[in-house]
C-alpha cells in the first residue's frame, strides 16, 4: 500500500504544460511603418499576425513557443513558414519558437479556430452539453489540445554516461513552474504576495534524494537489475531517469562535488534537494562555464515525509547549514514593490547572471514555495533560445 507521502506527492505533481489552448485575443496593435500585420496581445503573449484576419475578442488557436507541430498536416504549413522545418526523435516538424520580426518580439502562433476540426467539434459538443455558450466558452478555454493535434513539446536532449534504473521515484515531484505570460491576473492577485527572487539558470533540473533504509520508500526504490548489489538510499535524477553512480556522469559529478549525498544521509531526513545542473556541457552554456566545469545550483527542498515543499526561508538556511550553493537571489519583496505589469517584469528580467554573462530570467516564488512562476528575458531568448531570425 502506498504511504501517504506517496500518496500526497501524486498531487503535488506539476501539471504538463499546455502548450495548444483555444484563447481569446484581448487586443491588437498596430507596428509603426507596416501596413500588413499587427501584434495580437494573448494574455501575457505578443504575437505577430495578419491584418484583418483577426479581431479583438476573437477566440483563436494558440500554440505556445516550444511546441513541435508534426509536418504531416499540411494545415500547418501555411502558418509555419518562419519556422524551418526539424527532425525531432525521428520525426520532421515545426519547433515554435522566439524571433524577432519588424522590431518587435513575437512568441507563439495564431490559428483561427475553423483550422482545426478537432477545435470545432469539441466546441459544437460543450455548446450541446451546456445549452449555453457562456458557459461552453469557459469549458472550452480550459481544454489542452496538445495531444489531440499530435503536438509535443521539444525538449533538447542531454545524454549522461551513467545508466539508469528507470524513472524518478514518484514520491516526490519533480520541478517546473509556469510562465509569467500564462498566469492568470498575476498583479490583481498576487500583487501583495512576498516573493522570493531567483536568478533562472540555464541548465537541466536535477534532484538529488535520501530516503532511510528504515523506510517503506527506500523497499520501493528501483534496483540495478545487473547487479545484485542492494543500491544506496540516496539517488541522483534528471526529469527522466534515476541514474546509477558513474565517475563519468555529470549529474553525479555535480552531486559529489558538493558531497551533497553524504550530507544528506549524516542529516537523516527523507529530503529531495532540487535544482538546476548547470555547465560547459549542458544546453546552450549561456553562462559561460569554462570548459569541462558544472554546478549544481540549489533552489527548493521537498520534504518527503510531510509531502511539502520547505519554505523558501528554510530551504536557504538549510543550504547554509549544508554549504550547499543555493541559486543566487536577486531579492524578497511583493511583486507590486517589484513591478507594476507584465512589460515592466520583462524588462526587469534582463541583466547580468551569477558569472557575469546575461541571465536568463527570473524565478518567483512565495514564502511556503508551493509553486512559481519564472520570466524569461526577451533578450536571451533570441540569443539562445532556439530562436528564428528575421525569414519571412
Amino acid at each position: 500500500m502506498a504511504t501517504p507521502a506517496f500518496a500526497q506527492s501524486q498531487a503535488l505533481q506539476p501539471p504538463t504544460r499546455k502548450l495548444v489552448s483555444v484563447r481569446r485575443i484581448a487586443g491588437l496593435q498596430p507596428i509603426k511603418g507596416n501596413r500588413h500585420v499587427e501584434i495580437a496581445k494573448i494574455d501575457g503573449w505578443n504575437v505577430i499576425v495578419m491584418k484583418e484576419d483577426y479581431h479583438v475578442g476573437q477566440l483563436v488557436v494558440y500554440f505556445e513557443v516550444d511546441s513541435f507541430l508534426p509536418n504531416t498536416e499540411e494545415r500547418f504549413w501555411e502558418y509555419c513558414q518562419p519556422h524551418k522545418v526539424e527532425e525531432y526523435n525521428g520525426q520532421c516538424g515545426f519547433v515554435v519558437k522566439t524571433f524577432m520580426k519588424y522590431g518587435r518580439v513575437t512568441q507563439g502562433i495564431v490559428f483561427p479556430l475553423h483550422a482545426f476540426s478537432e477545435v470545432l467539434e469539441a466546441q459544437q459538443e460543450l455548446e450541446a452539453k451546456f445549452g449555453d455558450s457562456e458557459k461552453a466558452t469557459t469549458a472550452l478555454l480550459e481544454m489542452d489540445f496538445t495531444a489531440t493535434l499530435g503536438v509535443k513539446k521539444y525538449d533538447s536532449v542531454y545524454f549522461d554516461a551513467a545508466g539508469s534504473y528507470g524513472r524518478p521515484p514518484p514520491f516526490f515531484p519533480q520541478p517546473g513552474c509556469e510562465r509569467a505570460q500564462n498566469v492568470t491576473g498575476l498583479f490583481e492577485r498576487f500583487g501583495d504576495t512576498m516573493f522570493q527572487i531567483t536568478e533562472k539558470l540555464d541548465g537541466l533540473p536535477m534532484t538529488v534524494y535520501h530516503v532511510r533504509k528504515s523506510s517503506e520508500l527506500y523497499r520501493a526504490l528501483p534496483q540495478d537489475r545487473d547487479s545484485n548489489i542492494r543500491r544506496p538510499e540516496y539517488g541522483v535524477c534528471g526529469r527522466e531517469n534515476d541514474y546509477v553512480e558513474h565517475e563519468k556522469s555529470v549529474f553525479w559529478m555535480a552531486a559529489k562535488q558538493q558531497d551533497i549525498t553524504n550530507k544528506l544521509k549524516r542529516l537523516g531526513k527523507n529530503l529531495a534537494v532540487q535544482g538546476e545542473l548547470c555547465g560547459s556541457s549542458i544546453m546552450s552554456n549561456s553562462m559561460g562555464f569554462a570548459e569541462g566545469q558544472h554546478r549544481f545550483y540549489v533552489f527548493s527542498i521537498y520534504d518527503i515525509d510531510k509531502a511539502t515543499w520547505m519554505s523558501a526561508d528554510k530551504a536557504f538556511d538549510l543550504c547554509k547549514q549544508l554549504n550547499l550553493t543555493h541559486a543566487p537571489i536577486v531579492g524578497r519583496m511583493r511583486l507590486s514593490s517589484f513591478a507594476q505589469s507584465l512589460d515592466q517584469l520583462l524588462q526587469k528580467s534582463e541583466g547580468k547572471g551569477v558569472l557575469g554573462k546575461n541571465r536568463e530570467g527570473l524565478i518567483f516564488r512565495p514564502p511556503n514555495n508551493t509553486w512559481g512562476f519564472k520570466v524569461i528575458a526577451n533578450s536571451w531568448l533570441l540569443e539562445y533560445g532556439q530562436h528564428k531570425k528575421d525569414q519571412w
